[in-house]
C-alpha cells in the first residue's frame, strides 16, 4: 500500500478513537432483536461511548441464549442491558456495579379468564396450562418461582410473546398467562375479558451494569454519559421500546438484591444459583 494511503488510514483510526484509547470493552444485551435491530438499537451506545470516552466499545450480539447465559457466567462482558434477574446475578457473582435503569417498576400479572371460576389463586394452576415465554425469562420464571415441588406445578406452554399469551387464554389455549401489567391494561383496559389472579410485587427495571474489567473512573464516566442529553439520545431506541421513550435514571446494586433467585429454575442457570 502506498505511504499516502497508509497515513490517510492512520489518520481516519485516530480520528475514530484517540491515541489515548487503551482498551476494547465489549457490550452486549440478551439475544431478544435479530441482529439488524440489535444494531439498530445498541451500536449508537457502543459508538457515543467510544467517541466520548477515547475508549472503544464493541456491541456484540449473541447467537442464542445458551451462548448469552454462557458468557454471563464467564465474565465475558464489560458493559450488559438486561434484566432484573441477570443484573441482581452479575453483581453477586460476578462484582458488576449498577449503572442506570429504566425508569419504571417492573410488575407483573398472572391472568385467568373472567369466567374461569375455578381459577383463583397460583395453587389453583397446579396441573393446568401456563403461557409463558421460554427460559430464562423473568415473568415466566418469577411465577415458576412460586412453586417448590416439580410434581405439582403448572405446565408450561411456550408464547412467543405477551399476546401470544393474552390471545391463548381468551381461546381457552391456557388457564392462565403471566405478562407485564402494563401490556394486561393495554391488552384488556377494561378487563372485560380476563382477570387478574396474581400481582408479584414490583422489582426494579432492566439496567446497565459494568464489570470491574472497566476502572473506577471509567464507570463515573459512563454512569454520566448514559444520563446526559446525548447519551439519551444515543439511546433512543432501547427507550422507545422499553420505556415507551422515558429517560433512564441512576441506579443502585442494592435494588437488585436477592431477584437471581429466580434463576434456580433457568436451565442454564440452575448450578450457577447458590
Amino acid at each position: 500500500m502506498p505511504s499516502k494511503k497508509i497515513n490517510i488510514v492512520l489518520i481516519t483510526i485516530t480520528l475514530a478513537y484517540p491515541v489515548s484509547a487503551i482498551s476494547d470493552y465489549l457490550f452486549t444485551a440478551p439475544p431478544r432483536e435479530t441482529p439488524q435491530k440489535g444494531i439498530e438499537t445498541y451500536q449508537p451506545i457502543a459508538d457515543y461511548l467510544s467517541k466520548s470516552t477515547g475508549e472503544k466499545f464493541i456491541y456484540r450480539q449473541p447467537a442464542n441464549w445458551v451462548e448469552y447465559s454462557r458468557g454471563i457466567q464467564n465474565n465475558e462482558y464489560d458493559l450488559v442491558f438486561d434484566g432484573p434477574h441477570f443484573v441482581s446475578w452479575r453483581i453477586q457473582y460476578t462484582q458488576h456495579s449498577v449503572l442506570s435503569k429504566l425508569p419504571q417498576l417492573h410488575v407483573w400479572r398472572v391472568i385467568a379468564r373472567s369466567d374461569a371460576n375455578d381459577i383463583q389463586t397460583l395453587d389453583d394452576l397446579v396441573g393446568k396450562k401456563i403461557c409463558a415465554p421460554k427460559s430464562p425469562n423473568f415473568g415466566m420464571l418469577t411465577m415458576m418461582s412460586h412453586y417448590s415441588n416439580p410434581a405439582r406445578e403448572p405446565v408450561h406452554i411456550i408464547t412467543k410473546g405477551w399476546k401470544e399469551g393474552f390471545d391463548s387464554v381468551v381461546q381457552g389455549i391456557c388457564v392462565a398467562a403471566v405478562m407485564p401489567k402494563t401490556n394486561h391494561r393495554k391488552f384488556d383496559p377494561l378487563l372485560e375479558k380476563t382477570r387478574a389472579i396474581h400481582t408479584h410485587l414490583p422489582y426494579p427495571n432492566q439496567a446497565f451494569t459494568v464489570s470491574p474489567s472497566v476502572p473506577p473512573h471509567l464507570q463515573s464516566k459512563i454512569t454520566r454519559l448514559l444520563l446526559s442529553d446525548k447519551g439519551q439520545a444515543a439511546m433512543s431506541k432501547l427507550r422507545d421500546r422499553f420505556s415507551h421513550g422515558a429517560n433512564l435514571i441512576s441506579a443502585e446494586n442494592e435494588e437488585y438484591e436477592g431477584i437471581s433467585m429466580v434463576l434456580s429454575r433457568a436451565d442454564n442457570f440452575k448450578s450457577a444459583v447458590k
